[in-house]
């Protein structure tokens, strides 16, 4: 994307939810044009992104992380970038941090710029995520596991 070219949507598709460690996240994939799927490369994502997450919580601890949350893997026009997110004391969403693996080497993730959130198409599915959570996890019903069922099986549906 040129500086201040006007938003043209990107595709986008849900990936299979991946766990390891104690971590179950809802995986994304989002293609700038002319870039195209690569289970390595969300593969190795995952992998890094298990590397910089903390020890999982559980549903039940007020306290800490809640073991869940969504990782975006975006095919950009530069590099691949990949912003990491969980869910924490029930209603808060924490950014465990962005990797970024150049496309010379497109499965060696390093960590990105911190500062970052993520870009307009990651925002979308950023703003999905937390109303999904919204609507599984903070309801009058107060079952926890039923929400996070509910949680787990809700998926953008982008372009």
């Amino acid at each position: 994307m040129k500086h201040l070219e006007p938003f043209r949507s990107r595709k986008s598709r849900a990936l299979q939810t991946q766990s390891q460690n104690g971590w179950t996240l809802k995986q994304y994939a989002i293609f700038a044009d002319g870039r195209y799927f690569d289970e390595s490369v969300t593969s190795a994502a995952f992998e890094g992104a298990i590397g910089y997450l903390p020890k999982a919580g559980t549903l039940q601890d007020p306290n800490s992380n809640h073991g869940v949350g969504f990782q975006i893997v975006h095919f950009a026009e530069v590099a691949i970038v990949s912003p990491n997110f969980y869910w924490m004391w029930g209603s808060v969403l924490a950014h465990a941090t962005q990797l970024r693996a150049p496309w010379s080497n497109p499965t060696s993730f390093e960590k990105g710029f911190v500062e970052i959130i993520g870009c307009v198409w990651e925002l979308e599915i950023i703003t999905f995520e937390v109303r999904a959570w919204q609507n599984s996890m903070l309801t009058t019903s107060n079952q926890p596991e039923q929400g996070i069922q509910r949680y787990l099986s809700s998926c953008f549906e982008g372009s």
